[in-house]
């Protein structure tokens, strides 16, 4: 079956056994309807909790990392060990950075933005804080049982991108049971600054083991503006189903 959940209007291919999520909007609210109905379809809620449960889905918006000054290292195995929601962070560049809250010289990123644009250009989902790769666009992303080893995937996986001002520049590559690898554009925010953009997908007869995110086409700490200006984005809330052993037939247990 083939399926698409819109929104506004734009394109997207789907695939058979896909339900892709997508919208963008101005600001959070009208963001919201659409981030909804893909919590929904996911299931319950998760605590952060080093086990496994039968059902549901776990989250991830930044705001209970490192306190009000944001995270300027963040472990890749933060979200599996200090905060079990088995999900393992990389990038190719130099570091992973929880930006700080309102009162804090990392607010909005303006900390390592030139001439603080961030300050201009971001708006977060929910709360104060986002996450952006620092000296690439990259981050990528591996499942396990959390608060363990045990390599895991999930059904599905969501992400709210920030400013996303040039089509084709984000994205999210999905790692896929059967060897193969979709790839989704985030749609353009159509706001001159502090849009949003929601991209999720659903698999209905794979599991994903992988997810890799490109935020822009320069990472937000990038110290030069080229001609045209670059694209920098940032991310907000992470959404995936419970991660689960990966059985026989491709599927979750």
């Amino acid at each position: 079956m083939i399926k698409l959940i819109f929104a506004l209007s734009l394109s997207l291919q789907a695939q058979s056994g896909i339900t892709v999520y997508a919208a963008s909007a101005a600001n959070a609210a009208a963001l919201e309807p659409t981030v909804a109905k893909f919590r929904t379809d996911l299931g319950e809620l998760n605590p952060n909790e080093a086990r496994s449960f039968s059902a549901g889905r776990r989250e991830i918006n930044w705001d209970g990392v490192g306190g009000i000054q944001g995270n300027n290292n963040l472990p890749g195995d933060f979200f599996n060990s200090t905060s079990p929601r088995g999900l393992l962070m990389s990038t190719p560049g130099t570091r992973l950075k929880v930006s700080g809250d309102s009162s804090t010289d990392s607010f909005l990123m303006k900390d390592v933005t030139r001439d603080q644009w961030g300050l201009i250009e971001f708006g977060p989902f929910s709360g104060d804080k986002f996450f952006a790769p620092m000296g690439h666009p990259i981050t990528d992303l591996e499942f396990r049982i959390p608060g363990t080893s045990q390599v895991a995937c999930v059904a599905a996986f969501g992400a709210v991108f920030m400013d996303v001002d040039r089509g084709g520049q984000s994205y999210i590559e999905f790692g896929l049971s059967d060897g193969n690898v979709r790839r989704f554009n985030a749609p353009l925010t159509g706001a001159r600054s502090k849009g949003l953009s929601f991209l999720g997908a659903r698999f209905a007869d794979l599991c994903i083991l992988s997810v890799r995110i490109q935020a822009g086409d320069r990472p937000v700490d990038n110290p030069d503006i080229p001609v045209p200006f670059p694209d920098g984005v940032g991310l907000d809330d992470f959404i995936y189903a419970e991660p689960k052993l990966l059985s026989a037939a491709g599927v979750p247990y």
